[in-house]
């Protein structure tokens, strides 16, 4: 009788791990669609238009909104972005991947920083899991962020050209426009180097405060 139970014991603990493993894979490989895709795309990584595809996927969107729940290593938004899909996201989130900062001063901040109902903003790839909800990948979160308050933008340097009134003119990947004044403040993230403006070269990745008229008021200047 024991030997007996002991062999339907392992029958079983072998099937659980089995199950588990079948789950994790089954997530691992996920259907995926990007964003602003049709139906009718999904799954097409071929064909003339394949390189157009994989610079679009690497623009970073931007999405906000408030925290329905914070897990150990993911955020849950409502999105009211009006990118993306809307309603609710799951951010996964990673020390390696993912950058949380302060949006007033561009501090590190952690996933114990951020409160449910909160609002936060998030930049995502465009790629996005077909579950429900869908789940992404966030490389950015920006939270702490004051009530009317402008939060920083995170952008990819396409151009940064230096003005003879000693003024910059700073061109993201997305098409913005940037205005940046002799005199602007710029600091590096986590690290004691110096930084000035010239350093804010092509491929760069940046926090920019700015006004409404995209006149930049400060630089957090992201290693390469």
């Amino acid at each position: 009788m024991y030997k007996m139970n002991k062999k339907v014991i392992t029958a079983v603990c072998c099937a659980g791990v089995m199950a588990a493993a079948g789950v994790m894979s089954a997530m691992a490989q996920s259907p995926t669609v990007t964003v602003g895709q049709s139906t009718a795309e999904i799954g097409q990584t071929a064909g003339p238009n394949a390189g157009n595809q994989e610079a679009n996927m690497a623009e970073k969107i931007q999405i906000w909104g408030p925290v329905l729940g914070v897990d150990e290593n993911s955020i849950r938004i409502d999105n009211q972005s009006g990118v993306s899909f809307e309603g609710e996201i799951v951010l996964h989130i990673s020390d390696e991947n993912t950058k949380m900062v302060d949006a007033v001063n561009g501090f590190p901040i952690s996933l114990a920083d951020i409160e449910v109902g909160e609002v936060i903003y998030a930049y995502i790839g465009q790629a996005m899991t077909m579950s429900l909800p869908p789940q992404t990948a966030a490389e950015m979160i920006i939270g702490d962020i004051p009530a009317d308050f402008k939060a920083p933008e995170f952008v990819t340097v396409q151009s940064m050209t230096w003005n003879e009134d000693t003024s910059w003119t700073l061109v993201s990947t997305n098409g913005t426009t940037y205005h940046i004044p002799g005199e602007t403040p710029i600091i590096p993230y986590l690290t004691r180097q110096m930084v000035t403006l010239a350093d804010v070269t092509e491929g760069r990745e940046l926090l920019i405060w700015s006004d409404a008229d995209c006149n930049g008021q400060k630089l957090v200047l992201f290693n390469q």
